[in-house]
């Protein structure tokens, strides 16, 4: 009797540590670089950005698209999130949203390696976003995944 309850210790403790290497293995990391410019010092590109917005083509809005010719009072935001999943499974399916902030009028560019992490690897994303705030305004990006089929997110300030 003492082997056979022995034996259903280690079953329940190797279940238990599967489990927990389960849950806890396909949890993303990430690492936030940011740079900000002055729109006024890329004329060439906030022309774009204005042509991008009106066209209703930005990855996501958040105010009027419609931006005046003088670009003195935007700022451009450079995200890039380097995502790392040290875990045995890929994240898959992912998507990588950005909250608005007072001033935040849109994010006109979406890159990034593809919409997987695989197991044992990073992705790096750059997520550029215009905005009239204060260049080190706080941001919030939410990065929802799935592993095996079970949504996950993580938030980055």
């Amino acid at each position: 009797m003492r082997k056979l309850t022995a034996v259903l210790v280690v079953l329940l403790v190797l279940i238990a540590g599967f489990a927990a290497w389960f849950v806890l293995g396909g949890t993303l990391r990430a690492q936030v670089y940011i740079q900000t410019a002055k729109a006024a010092d890329y004329p060439e590109a906030y022309g774009a950005i204005r042509s991008l917005l009106a066209s209703g083509s930005a990855p996501q809005s958040f105010a009027d698209p419609n931006l005046p010719e003088d670009p003195s009072a935007y700022t451009l935001v450079d995200v890039n999130l380097t995502l790392t999943n040290r875990g045995l499974f890929p994240a898959e399916w992912l998507d990588i949203r950005a909250e608005a902030e007072p001033g935040d009028i849109a994010v006109y560019a979406l890159t990034g390696e593809g919409s997987d992490v695989p197991a044992r690897d990073s992705a790096s994303v750059d997520l550029k976003l215009i905005t009239t705030a204060p260049a080190d305004a706080a941001r919030t990006i939410r990065v929802q995944y799935y592993v095996h089929g079970m949504k996950r997110e993580i938030t980055v300030r």
